[in-house]
């Protein structure tokens, strides 16, 4: 059994079911998605699954049934999923390795998936001259409108709850549903539907674990949503996918890389995006100038995100990219003034933002806001309205599962910390230490 799994042999492995299990050929069939006439010339040594995809599809059914360990997954290699795949065979094959790596907490899903690990998945998409097709709308029904609403179930989730809520449960259904669905002949509106909806879900999975601090994981999973998006040709939805690597570059402190995927979107698009999309792309370019104390170009894309924001058509945006609004643009400008030191300028956005937000579906996204206008506060010299303001961020962040807003309060706590000796300072401090140290 062990050569079998080594040599990663379907046709060994079926022969050694049927000899050592109480599997019946049709059971061993619809586990490895052959025909039962194909398993029974296996087993009489009649006929080889030869064919790559075959090969690695009854492979992959056989040891995802068995829990077998197979040689190469004891630690995640380095590179899986950090590639654009060749089909969407190879696509559905890679991110069934991703997602039960994941499941089962294999070792190493946080290494060799550094910031620069992704540059050669984002040149090789922006080279491909891939566009959207037009006048082919997608299939609204069956399982592809499944698929779209568990993205919104488990979106929804996320934003409220933070990405550490449901992330192993969405793991699961990409595992179990989503995957195999890719992996069936369907027709090409369907398959590229099919595709669409997966590269979205994906995404979602993405943003979780991103939140949820798993930034190697993220990373994979980013890449593997924007090969789904190559492979529906929707070169729209891989823009957005490059902005939200963008996103978590800024994050991690990789600016000139976040600066330049943020460029790569709005290139990929080109002249199909839609004013809300190059407002939401330049606007990730303006966070990561801002990030870098580059006040020129941060003023520049500033304005040029401005002027797109104030055109956009919202009825002309695709549902994914709808969420950016006045509260989320006012939001990512205040970011953009607090890392510059423009104290009054960034209080007065976040509290536009927050006053444009209402309900609880965004209610981590306040919490970010909410961090900002704290920031903005203390850095006018209010320390204690700004304690006072950190102190009821408090229960919103213990309330969440998001460690990004663990880590958002700890930064603040770390402006705090010279102003300890003041009553409001020390308060919040004493408070923020215990939800600190409790995520960590």
């Amino acid at each position: 059994m062990r050569r079998a799994v080594a040599d990663r042999d379907p046709n060994a492995l079926i022969r050694l079911l049927l000899r050592h299990t109480h599997l019946a050929q049709d059971a061993i069939a619809r586990m490895c998605d052959l025909s039962q006439a194909m398993v029974s010339r296996v087993l009489n040594g009649s006929r080889e699954i030869r064919r790559p995809e075959s090969r690695s599809r009854a492979f992959d059914g056989i040891t995802h049934g068995y829990a077998i360990p197979t040689p190469e997954m004891a630690r995640v290699p380095a590179g899986l999923a950090l590639g654009l795949n060749d089909s969407g065979e190879e696509a559905a094959s890679v991110l069934r390795r991703l997602a039960r790596a994941d499941v089962d907490h294999t070792p190493g899903m946080e290494e060799g998936a550094g910031t620069s690990a992704v540059s050669p998945a984002v040149l090789s998409w922006l080279v491909r001259n891939a566009v959207s097709p037009e006048g082919n709308p997608l299939v609204e029904e069956g399982p592809v409108a499944a698929v779209r609403a568990a993205t919104a179930a488990f979106g929804a989730l996320d934003n409220r709850f933070g990405g550490e809520n449901a992330r192993t449960t969405a793991v699961h259904y990409l595992n179990d549903t989503v995957v195999p669905l890719l992996r069936r002949s369907h027709t090409e509106a369907v398959r590229r539907s099919l595709f669409t909806v997966a590269a979205e879900f994906v995404l979602s999975i993405a943003w979780m674990s991103y939140d949820a601090q798993r930034n190697g994981a993220a990373r994979r999973y980013f890449v593997q949503a924007l090969d789904l998006a190559t492979h529906a040709e929707d070169r729209l939805l891989g823009a957005s996918v490059m902005s939200a690597m963008s996103h978590q570059a800024n994050y991690l402190g990789a600016h000139a890389e976040a600066r330049d995927l943020a460029r790569a979107a709005l290139t990929g698009a080109g002249a199909r995006a839609t004013a809300t999309m190059r407002a939401q792309f330049l606007m990730m370019e303006a966070r990561a100038h801002a990030a870098r104390k580059d006040r020129s170009d941060c003023f520049r894309a500033l304005g040029e995100a401005e002027r797109a924001f104030g055109s956009r058509e919202p009825a002309t945006d695709p549902e994914w990219i709808r969420y950016f609004d006045h509260s989320e643009y006012s939001d990512e400008v205040a970011h953009c003034h607090r890392d510059l030191g423009h104290a009054h300028v960034a209080r007065r956005l976040a509290e536009q933002s927050l006053a444009a937000s209402s309900g609880e579906e965004y209610a981590r996204s306040r919490v970010f806001t909410r961090l900002v206008l704290a920031a903005a506060v203390l850095g006018q010299g209010e320390v204690e309205e700004a304690g006072h303001i950190g102190e009821q961020v408090v229960p919103l962040v213990q309330a969440t599962s998001s460690a990004r807003c663990v880590g958002y309060l700890d930064d603040f706590a770390r402006q705090v910390l010279p102003h300890r000796d003041q009553p409001g300072a020390a308060r919040f401090l004493r408070q923020a230490r215990a939800v600190v140290a409790a995520g960590q």
